[in-house]
């Protein structure tokens, strides 16, 4: 008999409802920063995780979406960070289009590869819809949207 160990409840309340970059490492940059606090802790190498994570291959998946994502030592608790960019970031998609949602999925090294794969997958699951993408996109303010984000991802 296997055991499933499910994530813990991930923190979401830190919403970027306005992103300023335009390009991929930028905006890497900006979400690092905006994370500084107890839930990182050395944001030059979570910076550096998430760069290296996109060398080896694009986390955008098109339509506008794209995942960065980390299992590092860097990060301190667990973070599913969303950030809307309305002018769009260009992210080297394979549609070709600029990322205009981005959803951030930081796990620390304690936990398990699935761990954070599942996380990864309630944030993928939460923006499949194009309806749930456009609501997000249409949202007004930061707590409209991080109060919608909490209900895509319930």
């Amino acid at each position: 008999m296997s055991i499933l160990l499910l994530p813990p409840l991930l923190d979401t309340s830190l919403c970027i409802s306005d992103l300023k970059s335009r390009t991929r490492e930028a905006a890497l940059a900006e979400l690092v920063h905006a994370l500084n606090g107890g839930a990182v802790r050395d944001g030059g190498l979570l910076r550096e995780s998430l760069a290296r994570r996109e060398r080896l291959a694009t986390t955008a998946i098109g339509k506008g979406l794209a995942f960065p994502n980390v299992r590092s030592l860097s990060v301190g608790e667990s973070r599913l960070v969303l950030a809307r960019s309305s002018r769009g970031v260009a992210w080297d998609a394979g549609d070709r289009q600029p990322v205009h949602l981005l959803c951030a999925v930081l796990s620390p090294a304690e936990w398990t590869e699935e761990m954070h794969h599942e996380s990864l997958t309630r944030a993928v699951n939460a923006l499949k819809l194009q309806r749930s993408r456009q609501r997000l996109l249409d949202a007004e303010g930061e707590r409209a949207l991080r109060d919608l984000w909490r209900e895509l991802l319930a």
